[in-house]
């Protein structure tokens, strides 16, 4: 039998009207229980349901690393049972952030890590929110491993994963990569399941370390992380506490001239600089302009790195690991995802 864990966080799936909106509410979550209770009995499933972020849950609007630190925590401790497979139940707004740093702590695991959610509460009709978890629910007793988002019908990885819908059940696309479209007859599979189970063990050094690190003192390195998003006219300033200085610039990865030359007035200690792009698609070259070019900044003494083809969502979800995992020595994450430029 397989040994699967079902993480509630909240969301719009685990939401109904509370006279006001839409806000994650008690019932909904029973629901939400009894149907996967059911659903991954017929699989001859054992499902172990957490709530770390407290019931009903939040928003996802409010989630922060410190959350995903204690969902991580979650997942860690219930490996030392061993899992075949992790459902996390989740809100749309910031699933995709959730997935990089699920696909950064667990992506080595040879099970499925599977989050998934819903556009629309069970009070409407039609809903998304029972295909997105059956489907999920199956997607977790498959073959699969790594980290997926799974929405509308496609597993999406969980490192490219994007939202570009507010509200459409078609709600999110695989950045620079492509989706697996979900096989409707694994549902109707009526035999058991063969599973794979990971452990603790099997969970990468980096990981194991922060594990124990306080959610608050993860935050507040956090805080030091700052994006600028570059508009025609914007203007920079410097903050002062800026441990990262992640760039939204433009096409290949420049940015606006008189930005560049307000970072390089900088006095004292130089933050790490990610040059990244409004432009979704393709690898950046913020070496390929001079006088626009983010690279530039590598010239006047700072330590640049190139998104590359990465979403936003997981530039920044690996700045928050790396000072996690490392924070003397936050280098060591990205350079293995990222290409620092030189000066």
């Amino acid at each position: 039998m397989g040994r699967l864990l079902v993480v509630f966080t909240g969301g719009t799936i685990a939401s109904g009207f509370d006279g006001q909106g839409k806000a994650p509410v008690s019932g909904a979550s029973r629901r939400l229980k009894d149907s996967l209770a059911e659903l991954f009995a017929e699989r001859g499933v054992e499902a172990v349901f957490r709530e770390p972020l407290g019931s009903p849950g939040i928003d996802s609007s409010e989630m922060d690393p410190g959350h995903w630190l204690l969902i991580s925590r979650c997942i860690a401790a219930e490996l030392e049972r061993g899992l075949s497979g992790v459902l996390i139940l989740h809100g749309t707004d910031t699933m995709a952030s959730t997935a990089a740093w699920m696909s950064l702590c667990f992506g080595s695991l040879p099970i499925p890590v599977v989050l998934t959610g819903s556009q629309l509460t069970l009070d409407y009709m039609p809903e998304d929110v029972t295909s997105n978890l059956r489907g999920a629910a199956m997607a977790c007793c498959s073959d699969l491993r790594g980290v997926w988002v799974y929405f509308n019908w496609k597993l999406i990885p969980g490192d490219r994963a994007h939202k570009t819908h507010a509200m459409h059940p078609d709600a999110f696309n695989a950045v620079n990569g492509q989706p697996l479209f979900f096989n409707p007859d694994w549902g109707l599979d009526p035999s058991p399941a063969a599973f794979r189970t990971a452990a603790a063990g099997q969970l990468p050094e980096e990981t194991r370390r922060m594990i124990g690190l306080d959610p608050d003192v993860l935050r507040e390195r956090c805080a030091a992380i700052r994006w600028f998003f570059a508009q025609p006219g914007a203007r920079f300033e410097w903050q002062g506490d800026e441990r990262f200085l992640c760039l939204l610039g433009y096409g290949a990865g420049n940015m606006i001239p008189s930005v560049l030359d307000g970072i390089e007035r900088r006095n004292g200690t130089t933050p790490y600089v990610i040059a990244c792009s409004q432009a979704e698609g393709g690898v950046k070259h913020p070496e390929g302009y001079d006088r626009v070019g983010m690279a530039r900044l590598a010239k006047a003494g700072f330590r640049v790195w190139n998104q590359m083809d990465r979403s936003v969502e997981f530039v920044h979800s690996l700045c928050c690991y790396a000072l996690a995992a490392s924070f003397d020595a936050p280098e060591k994450a990205l350079n293995r995802y990222l290409r620092e430029c030189r000066p």
